[in-house]
């Protein structure tokens, strides 16, 4: 495993260093945008049931082209990498404890 995800930094210095997982930060990085109702980040945590971290998405939520797509890219990603993406997950909400 490479060494920089071993290492817990704040999240904004770990969101700029170099990932594989390209469309898990953007999704992460375009929620912060969001309000919770409508975060797709909490919806891809939702949808992966990332554990502690797992959180159901209203119901009433909807969800734009934007948000959408943003949420498909990092599915496939996940879909192709799912132990790499949740290391790269649990390294980013590690940041700042």
């Amino acid at each position: 495993m490479n060494d920089i995800l071993t290492k817990p930094r704040n999240v904004w210095e770990f969101l700029e260093l170099p990932t594989k997982y390209e469309h898990t930060r953007a999704l992460f990085s375009w929620g912060l945008n969001c309000d919770p109702e409508g975060n797709p980040w909490l919806l891809f945590l939702d949808l992966i049931e990332f554990d502690e971290y797992c959180r159901f998405a209203p119901a009433n939520s909807t969800y734009g082209f934007v948000e959408l797509d943003y949420l498909a890219d990092a599915l496939r990603e996940y879909c192709a990498s799912p132990r790499d993406v949740e290391t790269w997950i649990t390294t980013l909400m590690e940041c700042d404890r």
